[in-house]
């Protein structure tokens, strides 16, 4: 199969927003298989799509949507540039503040797989930029 895209990509987007959670599912699951497997490169506009996409089912009412969004963003963070990457982690830590329980422990989760997934594919100075980010919010969280 050829590399997937921008118009598949956005089909699989367009899917993430249906009332249907096996749409909503399987429309992650296509994406995190096409993500572990090419090695296709976003445009910006194409990184802040996905993100965003993924982001809002984390809030997902269904809970194998919301957990198969958290490990979709392992292979998303291959992708991503600094700036939505810096985006995805500002989201996570300020879900971890949230008074929905739900929410903060899927956002912990997802912000967990995030920072796993980030020592092999930043540089110094992109990895030191994120947990910089990470470190100050974490701790007010947690105060």
């Amino acid at each position: 199969m050829a590399a997937p895209t921008t118009f598949q990509i956005s089909g699989l987007l367009e899917k993430m927003n249906n009332i249907d959670k096996d749409f909503r599912y399987m429309a992650v699951n296509d994406l995190m298989a096409e993500l572990s497997k090419s090695s296709i490169a976003l445009d910006e506009d194409m990184e802040k799509r996905i993100v965003k996409a993924l982001l809002a089912l984390i809030q997902d009412k269904n809970a194998e949507v919301q957990n198969l969004t958290c490990r979709c963003l392992g292979p998303l963070v291959h992708k991503l540039k600094l700036p939505q990457l810096e985006t995805m982690i500002d989201t996570l830590c300020a879900n971890l503040g949230s008074s929905n329980e739900s929410l903060r422990d899927v956002s912990s989760i997802a912000l967990k797989i995030v920072l796993n997934e980030l020592p092999s594919t930043c540089i110094n100075q992109n990895l030191y930029n994120c947990v910089k980010r990470v470190v100050p919010k974490l701790l007010e969280t947690l105060s």
